[in-house]
């Protein structure tokens, strides 16, 4: 519900929102839109408000009709404002409305909207009532009010101040609205509501009405009511200051004034309230700006004091009546300030408007006169500039200022007479002190109060640089520059009032005059100004001055040598008679004061003053100051020398002396006296002097001035002199002797404690901090961090002394109230804080070195320890309160989150933690809403809040990767009520109870947070989402309740210009990529497909229309790129590095800038602070000699390092961001490509997009300004993207459109199916490879598979239909396709870079990383491929050329030794690295390519392939088959299957050589021949018949078998060769071994039978199916052999080779080795092969009817029968369709082979049964033909002669045995008659029967 909607507290915010809003983007970024826009909301807004205003805080009157309407309420239903239907209220709420109007006095209804709104907004209060919110509200809603109406005025146009400069229409238009309402009595109003407003009356009713709740409430109401007249009175001043009140207003103001008592203070100085009301009354009695305007006359116009004729004459009188002021002190200040308005007046050129006032202007004197009787400087100086009030407001300041000045120059007769009236006083006080009078004690001295008032408004700067006004450079440095020559009348008026005391003061003005200087001396200028002057009183013609330093320091040497004191001897005792005291006058004593105070001022704010004071040989005064402390002096004066030396200290050169002189002094106690004495030095004046009075200045000051000093460098070899060397007395003094024992002591002021202990704790948090480290260079072994870190890491005094200062500090804190000493109170609690954090981020180096854990504990096991104080382990719990006062201590909340981020986040700490948090449901509350208030301070964008939210942000971070419940999850909100399990549902704030939490704080505030906090906020919603626990609930939260990650895509991301924004954005797109994966995980579609639509085109689309991908993107429907096209666009990935250094005094700095990196998560950063402490170092080791002026051009190059250091550093950062940003939109990429639906990327805008980003994506990469380390970051996400255009450009089952009709006249329409970009990114991929090729293997991987992915795009052969008919190629010329144009196109952009990208590849393949090899070889093949797609009719092959050429062919062949010798490993041990077989299958797959041609299979021959593959000992090392397998569940393959693997890849390069030269080629067949038989044995064991059914087994008989049967050469071999007799012997053995496997393989073999036992579908291979067709390739492979050696005797019937004997039985064994086959055996061939083609056919015939119908669009449910059920649930119904088509695809493919080799086994089995019977019928009988000599031999035991008897027994038995055969034979040539030799099997059936029926 919006904030209007909230009764009048809603009212109230959203005007000041509103107020607020506009006047701070037209102060801005004035003119902008967005201001624009808020200058329109605000005028909007004040038209609604102008009757708030007009009736400022005046309560709408109770009203009977609205009571008796909410009493009606309780029961029946009624309208009422602000809900929408009428509702009934409970009698609770009725009463606590009815309390509410009763005690405000406002109407019921009023009453009722604020007790609606805090029901609404009790979230944001937990643990409070209602009603007490109600409360709350209705004092906020006023104060909001009075700020909006504060900054109205402010913003109106006038003289004092510009609040909108660059929207002066906004400020006219405000102007305007104001000026109606300021004139109706507004400031009666704001007086009378300012009297009326009593603190203690109100506190009285809310009391009375139980208004007041806890501590905490109770000081809220009362803030927000005394901040409404706080601001009701600076609105009454910022209206003055602008525009000057009128008479009438003045006066009111005047009575009021009158009526004020000094009472109401406890110091008797005016509250804010009165002080603002005074300044604005003294800013419309000015008449001084009138005479800075440079148009007077129209000035005189404009201001009431000169415009209206009366006012001068009513205020005159008016001040001049008898009216009694209760303060006159009051009224003397407006005395003085009318007088000098008076004198002001004289000065404007007389006017007629300003005749008639001429008496009243020669009255001033009168004025002043009584203004001087009320004491009016005095009462500034006491009751204005009180130590409460400062440092005053900087307007308050200009306008005393202007007072006090404009009254010097305009009566300097009166301030000369003041000035001669206090000689006389002095002079008089003198004489009676020499008379030894007590002088008078009622002389007037105003000029003395006059001086002492300006120091006092000067004091500590307040004033700035408006005490510059009082120097004259041109008269105190006779050098100065032309600027400074021409000073004006009031500079030199004002500079005359500092000269008027001459050169010597009288005693009673010395000291405030000097105070005065002192004063004069807060800015570096006006200090040099004031030792100028000084100096020049200090030449030798001012003799006798005392106002000069010559006096000063002479004086100070002067006592010094006064009261030294001589050191008592060694022989001395305690009752040595020492001389009389020596001591110093009182009064010399505050001139004493005045003069050190002078001193440490200029020398603290000058740095030239401060070392010209030290180099002044005469003057020593480090000397003389460490001198006199060792002196009897005053204890004052003790401070006042510490302060000096304190001030001189800053320079590091004057610090090494102070060192030296405060040893030689011997202020710090070393040890123990000489028995008898207490310790020397300072520590006696700490616990004698200072414990007895209860006050301890000189304490505060030594710890400061230590603190200087230890800052400045602690000199390595401090005393050694005298003691062991070392800080270990200073530090002894501070911790033993002050800060532990300063909780013990009495204090009067009570807030001293507190003094005391921020200086320790600074003190010891510098040395812990600064000089923890120092190097061993220094020669200090033992730094005194070490001493104080060891003490906090462990129990000791300074650990519980740290934590009880802790526990006492929150205690107070949780008071809610003033206490004496706050703010060092609170400096002392962040210092507690950040001293542990300090502890705990170097408590490494002692925990690392321990030898006794047990003693030294570490920091987080302390805070874990028991609180003496209450108990209880509560420490983390003090740090977890002091987060709950993040408003008013944001620092502090900042380093306690750091803290507990750094101590509690480990498992143990962060459940104790827990514990502590949840102990009580208050705790848990309060806790948990500190951080949601944290965060929520961000909408203030103060740097302090936002810090601190950042490290409560940060602390959740590092809570949450902790085991669960951890305290992240409390505080976001995912505990449930029982704090033991994490919800499930996140809900929004107040529902169902739900509270507020820091997650909701963290989104609500992301919109206006800024970039580093945005960062960090996204980072955390990044880890919820990615966390596995809270990811589910993350996710549906954001989209539920804020749909965050949409609306921030939506919104547009906007140009990384910063590393932030870059941060931020990478979280983001990371955040979406979840997103993606959720919505795909969960099957929400139609949410996926809108997130996607938003990241690829930047809107939802509509329907798409086709688009021409080649005509680049045309975006969504605002024509954009979409978000991921541009972030692409946006990034620079070209950063420039820093430049080199180059130093002339610190030539180390390269070294010191690398031994001070250290690694960060953003990667190797540079220690800044650690490489300024050794510069520093250096600095002062090298220069300890050189004077101050000589140090600068060191101090130059010192910065000048560290700035490149800085660069650096940044540069870095930088780097990171965009690794990140890109990290982000890679995930983002490659998610949205895995996860988009098939239907949704197959539409034209995601082929556009596609297209476009992976072109943009390999010219990004391809940048030459780019930075490597970037882009190789982004070639993964290229991988992904060319991977799916692979997929997407693959072919389908399904008709293709553009395949139309011949007589369709429109093809010259149809869109091109390949488009040209396509061209575009092959280009950047084959560069990409050059590019890359010196990157990682990560790179290289990615960037190989890329281009193989492209390479692979459409690389199968195109299988044609079985419905195309033959007859079109006689119709259609042939002509290019559109797939034949694409390979050529694609192989011309290769052909460009082909030496480089084919040299990179041989290269990568010769001695790559295994899958770098795998992929560089398989790129080769893939262009191999390509080339012969492209040029089909070119024998001539340029890659190969390039590969002979240049050795790699060579290389690649000799790489086969090294594949052995890690092959062989594979086999003979447990190895289960399988990568070099992956890189051997990869290399003989390539080597197979190449074989494919001709001249490839030549040249591989040539390059001695066979030599290589014969020598591979691996080949002959076949493992035993194991007699059980693994059942294939063993995810490694056993070395068996590794062994087929090896062997089967050798097998495809020689029958890659046979097909390409074929079996003519007797050299290729010797060369297999060869390879046969060096590995005959393991290959004769591959021949035999698996004894059980296996895919891998069948296959590898099926190439060998087709090796064998394509090389070895037809019969017995006879040679006289040795060598050729065993490789003849083998040869014989296979083709026996070949012969016996016929019977294993016929299709009804049992081994056929034991296939169906095999799976239809594992891991989407269709495995029986597959085997079958194995069987069926070995099955022709052995008739192939036999038809070739059944022709190869001769061609007549009388000549062939006759390879079954002429049998009809089976009487020989089975596949028995040797021993020929019966013709019966072919017979059975016959018929099963016959019957397989039946089968495979009808099988075919199904799938492709299944097919069609699924090209039908039929339903999803009868899709997944096949598909997998665990792939069939979690896919879409597009993946299920698609898988279901693939895998129907592949069962039409097999059966088709199938059919394919069955037709090819019944034709060889009829030709050789044809064969056989007739030779066996018909010249079986008969003579031998001529060439019969040999044919016993070839024979191998057939008998070739048979008699008639068998002839005619053969006839018979094979007529029965073919009489059901040969019908099915018919059946298949019918069923064939398209395809294949068409009259083959009708020739041979004819023939076949011819024979057996004569």
């Amino acid at each position: 519900m919006s904030t209007t909607s909230k009764g009048i507290w809603g009212s109230m915010v959203s005007l000041d929102q509103a107020v607020q809003h506009a006047v701070l983007t037209s102060t801005t970024s004035g003119g902008t839109p967005e201001a624009l826009e808020a200058s329109h909301n605000l005028d909007l807004a004040l038209q609604r408000h102008r009757t708030a205003f007009i009736n400022l805080l005046r309560n709408p009157p109770k009203n009977a009709n609205e009571r008796s309407t909410i009493q009606r309420a309780s029961t029946e239903p009624v309208t009422l404002p602000g809900y929408s239907v009428p509702s009934k209220l409970t009698d609770s709420f009725i009463k606590e409305v009815f309390i509410l109007s009763d005690m405000f006095q406002i109407s019921e209804m009023t009453s009722l909207s604020l007790l609606r709104a805090a029901e609404e907004e009790r979230t944001i209060y937990p643990g409070i009532p209602r009603g007490l919110i109600a409360v709350l509200f209705y004092y906020d809603s006023r104060v909001h009010l009075a700020n909006a109406l504060k900054t109205l005025v402010q913003a109106r146009q006038g003289i004092s101040w510009v609040l909108l400069p660059d929207n002066e229409e906004l400020s006219i238009s405000i102007t305007r609205y104001l000026e109606p309402i300021l004139n109706i009595s507004m400031v009666d109003r704001i007086i009378d509501l300012i009297s009326s407003m009593d603190i203690t009356k109100e506190i009285e009713i809310l009391q009375q009405n139980r208004a007041l709740g806890d501590a905490r409430h109770r000081k809220l109401v009362l803030d927000k009511f005394l901040s409404v007249r706080t601001l009701l009175a600076e609105t009454l001043f910022g209206w003055a200051a602008q525009t000057p009140l009128k008479k009438d207003e003045c006066r009111r103001l005047l009575i009021h004034l009158s009526k004020v008592k000094l009472t109401e203070t406890s110091d008797g100085s005016l509250d804010q309230v009165n002080l603002a009301l005074l300044m604005a009354l003294l800013y419309s009695l000015e008449a001084g700006h009138i005479l800075s305007t440079e148009d007077m006359t129209e000035a005189l116009s404009q201001f009431p004091i000169t415009s209206d004729r009366t006012f001068v004459q009513e205020i005159h009188r008016e001040l001049k009546s008898d009216l009694v002021w209760d303060t006159p002190g009051l009224k003397s200040v407006v005395l003085l300030a009318w007088t000098v308005s008076l004198a002001n007046l004289r000065q404007v050129a007389v006017a007629t408007q300003l005749a008639d006032i001429d008496a009243i202007l020669e009255d001033d004197d009168a004025m002043l006169d009584e203004a001087l009787k009320g004491k009016v400087f005095s009462f500034i100086q006491n009751s204005i500039l009180s130590k409460k009030n400062v440092p005053l407001e900087t307007f308050y300041c200009q306008r005393l200022h202007a007072i006090l000045s404009d009254f010097i120059i305009s009566f300097p007769e009166r301030v000369k007479a003041m000035k001669n009236r206090a000689d006389e006083n002095s002079r008089l006080i003198t004489a009676n002190l020499r008379e030894s009078l007590q002088p008078p004690t009622n002389l007037d001295q105003p000029f003395e109060e006059l001086l002492t008032c300006l120091a006092a408004l000067y004091h500590d700067g307040q004033c700035g640089e408006l005490v510059e006004e009082y120097w004259c450079p041109s008269e105190i440095l006779p050098t100065a520059s032309l600027q400074y020559r021409s000073q004006g009348t009031r500079q030199m008026a004002l500079f005359k009032f500092v000269r008027l005391p001459g050169e010597y003061l009288p005693p009673s003005l010395f000291v405030p005059y000097v105070n005065l200087l002192t004063s004069l001396a807060t800015t570096q200028r006006s200090a040099q100004y004031v030792y100028n002057f000084l100096r020049m009183n200090s030449q030798p013609l001012s003799q006798g001055s005392n106002l000069a330093w010559e006096h000063f320091m002479t004086a100070l040497m002067q006592y010094y040598n006064n009261l030294k004191m001589e050191e008592p001897g060694a022989m001395d005792t305690m009752y040595r008679v020492r001389g009389a005291p020596r001591c110093i006058k009182p009064q010399e004593i505050q001139g004493l004061l005045a003069v050190l105070q002078l001193l440490v001022t200029v020398a603290e704010k000058d740095e030239l003053s401060r070392v010209a004071l030290c180099d002044n040989a005469s003057w020593t005064p480090l000397y003389v100051c460490t001198g006199l402390l060792t002196c009897a002096v005053p204890l004052s004066l003790k401070i006042e020398l510490i302060n000096t030396l304190n001030a001189f200290s800053k320079t590091p050169v004057l610090a090494q002396k102070v060192w030296e002189l405060i040893e030689g002094a011997k202020l710090i106690p070393q040890q123990d006296g000489v028995a008898g004495y207490q310790p020397r030095g300072l520590l006696v004046d700490i616990e004698e002097l200072e414990c007895s009075k209860e006050e301890f200045p000189l304490t505060r000051s030594l710890l400061k001035l230590l603190s200087t000093l230890v800052h400045a460098g602690i000199p390595p070899m401090l005393g050694a002199a005298t003691r062991p060397p070392g800080f270990r007395p200073y530090l002894n003094l501070v911790r033993d002797c002050i800060f532990l024992r300063h909780d013990s002591r009495s204090y009067r002021d009570a807030g001293e404690r507190w003094a005391v202990a921020k200086g320790c704790l600074e003190l010891l948090h510098q040395l812990l901090t600064e000089q923890s480290a120092v190097s061993e260079d220094h020669r200090n072994t033992n730094p005194p961090g070490n001493s104080i870190l060891l003490d906090l890491v462990q129990e000791s005094q300074l650990q519980r002394q740290v934590l009880s200062v802790l526990h006492d500090g929150v205690q107070i804190l949780q008071q809610y109230r003033e206490v004496p000493g706050q703010e060092d109170l609170h400096a002392s609690l962040l210092l507690v804080l950040q001293l542990l954090a300090a502890a705990q981020s170097q408590q490494h180096t002692v925990l690392s070195g321990s030898s006794n854990p047990e003693v030294i504990l570490g920091v987080e096991r302390l805070l874990m320890g028991v609180n003496p104080h209450t108990g209880v382990s509560d420490h983390l719990l003090n740090i977890i309160h002091i987060v709950a006062h993040h408003q008013t201590l944001p620092q502090h909340a900042t380093v306690a989150c750091q803290l507990l981020a750094t101590s509690a986040a480990s498992a143990s700490t962060q459940t104790h933690l827990l514990s502590l948090i949840t102990s009580t449901s208050t705790t848990a509350t309060t806790v948990r809403h500190s951080f949601v208030e944290i965060i929520d301070q961000t909408a203030l964008d103060i740097p302090e809040h936002l810090e601190a939210a950042e490290a409560a942000l940060n602390l959740l971070l590092k809570f949450l990767p902790l085991p669960s419940p951890n305290v992240a999850h409390f505080l976001l909100g995912y505990l449930s009520d029982g704090m033991t399990n994490l919800r499930s549902d996140l809900l929004d704030a107040g529902a169902r109870g739900y509270p507020r939490t820091a997650l909701h704080a963290t989104l609500a505030a992301l919109p206006s947070c800024p970039p580093s906090l945005a960062e960090v906020a996204y980072r955390l919603i990044y880890s919820l989402c990615s966390d596995s626990l809270t990811s589910a609930a993350t996710l549906r939260y954001l989209r539920s309740s804020h749909d965050l990650l949409y609306r921030t895509v939506a919104m547009g991301l906007s140009q990384a210009d910063s590393r932030l924004h870059l941060l931020s954005q990478g979280w983001v797109l990371r955040c979406v990529a979840l997103e993606l994966r959720y919505h795909d995980t969960h099957q929400q579609r139609s949410q996926l497909a809108r997130l996607i639509h938003l990241l690829v085109a930047g809107a939802e689309l509509p329907q798409q229309e086709p688009l021409d991908v080649s005509q680049g993107w045309v975006g969504g429907m605002s024509g954009g790129r979409g978000p991921l096209l541009t972030l692409l666009d946006a990034v620079d990935l070209s950063v420039d590095s820093p430049p080199p250094l180059q130093c002339e005094y610190f030539t180390r700095a390269p070294e010191l800038i690398k031994s001070c990196e250290g690694s960060t998560p953003q990667g190797p950063m540079i220690n800044l602070r650690m490489l300024h402490q050794q510069l520093t170092a250096l600095l002062q080791e090298g220069g300890s000699s050189v004077s101050v002026t000589q140090h600068d051009p060191l101090q130059a190059e010192l910065e000048l390092v560290m700035g490149h250091a800085l660069m650096i550093n940044q540069t870095r950062a930088f780097l990171f961001a965009i690794r990140h940003f890109l990290e982000g939109w890679r995930q983002v990429v490659e998610v949205v490509v895995a996860v988009t639906p098939q239907d949704l990327i197959e539409t034209a805008t995601h082929h556009t997009f596609l297209h476009t980003l992976t072109h943009d994506l390999s010219r990004r990469l391809l940048d030459d300004s780019a930075l490597p380390s970037l882009t190789t970051q982004l070639v993964s996400t290229l991988l992904m993207l060319v991977t799916t255009l692979r997929t997407l450009y693959a072919r389908t089952t399904q008709h293709h459109p553009q395949y139309v009709s011949m007589l369709d006249g429109g093809n010259a329409n149809i869109q091109p199916e390949f488009p040209s970009s396509l061209q575009l990114v092959l280009r950047g991929l084959v560069e990409c490879v050059a590019r890359f090729r010196q990157c990682s293997q990560g790179v290289r991987t990615f960037t190989y598979g890329a281009l193989l992915n492209y390479l692979q795009i459409r690389a199968d052969p195109f299988e044609k239909s079985e419905s195309e008919d033959s007859t079109w190629s006689l119709l259609i010329a042939p002509r290019e396709t559109q797939e034949e144009q694409f390979h050529r196109e694609n192989y011309e952009v290769v052909r460009e870079e082909l030496p480089q990208l084919v040299d990179v590849l041989a290269i990568e393949a010769g001695g790559g990383h295994h899958v770098c090899q795998v992929l560089a070889l398989t790129c080769l093949s893939a262009l191999i491929a390509l080339e012969h797609r492209a040029t089909p009719l070119t024998t001539d092959s340029l890659l190969l050329s390039h590969l002979i050429d240049q050795g790699h062919l060579r290389r690649l062949l000799d790489a086969l030794r090294t594949d052995d010798r890690q092959l062989l490993s594979l086999l003979s041990d447990d190895v289960e690295d399988l990568r070099p077989l992956y890189v051997y299958e990869a290399r003989m797959s390539l080597l197979a390519r190449l074989a494919l041609s001709p001249y490839g299979a030549q040249q591989l021959l040539q390059a001695g392939l066979t030599t290589r593959l014969s020598e591979m000992v691996s080949l002959d090392y076949r493992p035993i088959q194991p007699v059980h397998g693994s059942g294939g569940e063993d995810f490694l393959p056993s070395s068996v299957q590794r062994y087929r693997s090896i062997l089967m890849a050798a097998l495809r390069v020689y029958i890659s050589i046979l097909t390409s030269l074929g079996r003519d080629n007797y050299s290729a067949t010797a060369h297999v021949l060869r390879f046969l038989a060096s590995h005959a044995e393991a290959l004769a064991a591959g021949l035999a018949a698996p004894g059980s059914p296996s895919l891998n087994a069948l296959e590898e008989v099926a190439l060998l078998s087709a090796t064998v049967a394509g090389a070895a050469p037809p019969g017995p071999i006879t040679t006289t060769d040795p060598a050729q007799l065993e490789a003849s012997a083998q040869a014989t053995r296979l083709q026996q071994l070949l012969m016996a496997l016929l019977p294993h393989v016929l299709p009804q073999s049992r081994l056929a039978n034991a296939l169906n036992s095999l799976p239809e579908n594992e891991e989407g291979v269709n495995v029986k199916e597959t085997a079958r067709t194995a069987s069926l390739t070995t099955l022709c492979s052995v008739l192939n052999y036999a038809t070739a050696r059944l022709i190869h005797g001769g061609t007549a019937a009388r000549d062939i080779t006759l390879v079954f004997r002429a049998s009809m039985d089976n009487g020989v064994a089975v596949g028995a080795v040797g021993r020929p086959l019966s013709l019966a055996t072919l017979i059975d061939c016959v018929d099963q092969v016959s019957q397989q083609f039946s089968i495979a056919r009808k099988a075919r015939e199904s799938a492709t009817l299944q097919l069609q119908a699924l090209e039908a669009n039929q339903p999803v449910e009868h899709l997944k029968q096949y598909v997998s059920s665990a792939i069939a649930d979690a896919a879409s119904p597009a993946a299920v369709r698609r898988l279901a088509e693939e895998h129907l695809s592949e069962v039409v493919s097999q059966h088709r082979r199938q059919e394919q080799l069955a037709i090819h086994a019944a034709e060889s089995a009829a030709l050789l049964l044809w064969r056989h019977l007739e030779y066996y019928i018909l010249h079986a009988p008969s003579a031998p033909g001529t060439g019969q000599d040999d044919l016993p031999v070839r024979e191998m035991g057939i008998s070739r002669t048979l008699t008639p008897t068998e002839v005619e027994s053969l006839k018979k038995q094979a007529a029965t045995a073919l009489q059901d055969v040969l019908p099915n034979l018919q059946k298949v040539q019918d069923e064939h008659s398209s395809k294949g030799h068409v009259a083959f099997l009708d020739a041979a059936i004819t023939r076949i029967r011819r024979l057996l029926v004569p």
